[in-house]
């Protein structure tokens, strides 16, 4: 005997407990019900051994090559309604400040301040932007369960509204569940210290850990109603015999298909890893956010223009 659906409700998609949440950082619009708003990619530049640096530590990039990466981001996202940011990565002080006034001359996707950890490099980079009139553009990233309070003070001083969370710590390697408590926490923390504008990656060191970061996504939308998604290029990254087993060509399908399931799964973002790979990745997220879109149908939901559904067909 099989059992009817009487209607809708008795079999939700993407239907969560909380209000969810949607920012407008930079021009830029994350968060809501999947399908709705398209997944933001957040891409990596300047991280180490990137070849558009020259000199890492005094922040001196090659400019022309760094135009041409730019350039190609800017493209990919009018083409397919993808909205872009970027995830600044830098080693120094001094180089987190060259680069962000660079990049705050040169376009304008939001800028992610990624000092690796370092509360001198990510403070100095907080203060850059409050000194520049681009606090409103730009995010943490990242607080962690060992982020310093001296961090947190300088959120304080300078106001700073946008912040990503890094919800993991050795404890909660294996477990979604405590995934989510190392996000209690830090939730509580991060309010306490003015910000506004939460967002949360959950974290991603190799592929069993992909799956353990979706749920967790899945769960902290349920519960919060906050912008979730992780780095899944890592899952990539750490596989060590992807390429000795299957071949120097597996691995562009293989970073592909690891920035799918996330968003296939509700992401808000994802972190892709190196500029570098977005004309692999931006394409493959629109299709899906195209076929997202296609659940809210029934509801008489269509999305915003831009979005992937009125740009790729």
């Amino acid at each position: 005997m099989s059992l009817a659906i009487e209607s809708l409700e008795d079999c939700p998609l993407f239907e969560y407990t909380a209000e969810q949440k949607t920012y407008e950082i930079g021009g830029v619009k994350i968060g809501g019900r999947p399908g709705k708003i398209p997944t933001v990619l957040i891409n990596s530049i300047f991280y180490s051994k990137d070849k558009l640096v020259k000199d890492a530590s005094k922040g001196e990039i090659d400019k022309k090559a760094t135009e041409e990466i730019l350039s190609m981001l800017a493209d990919m996202t009018e083409k397919t309604g993808i909205p872009t940011m970027l995830d600044v990565v830098a080693s120094t002080s001094n180089a987190i400040e060259k680069y962000l006034e660079y990049l705050i001359d040169t376009t304008d996707f939001p800028l992610l301040i990624d000092g690796s950890d370092s509360p001198e490099i990510n403070a100095a980079g907080i203060r850059f932007a409050k000194e520049t009139g681009c606090l409103d553009r730009v995010i943490l990233n990242s607080l962690t369960p060992d982020t310093k309070d001296s961090v947190y003070e300088v959120i304080r001083e300078t106001g700073l509204k946008n912040a990503l969370l890094l919800t993991f710590n050795t404890e909660s390697m294996i477990s979604a569940t405590k995934r989510v408590e190392v996000a209690d926490a830090l939730i509580k923390k991060t309010l306490n210290a003015g910000i506004s504008n939460i967002m949360i990656d959950t974290g991603v060191l190799d592929l069993p850990s992909l799956g353990i970061a979706c749920k967790t996504q899945h769960m902290l939308k349920n519960k919060y109603g906050y912008p979730v998604g992780n780095g899944a290029h890592n899952a990539i990254s750490t596989w060590k015999g992807l390429v000795p087993k299957f071949g120097k060509q597996a691995k562009k399908p293989a970073i592909v298909g690891s920035s799918l399931m996330p968003v296939s799964l509700g992401a808000d973002f994802v972190l892709i890893g190196p500029a570098k790979n977005a004309p692999i990745i931006y394409p493959s997220v629109a299709m899906i956010d195209v076929a997202l879109s296609g659940i809210l149908i029934e509801e008489r939901i269509r999305p915003e223009k831009p979005h992937p559904r009125y740009l790729i067909g």
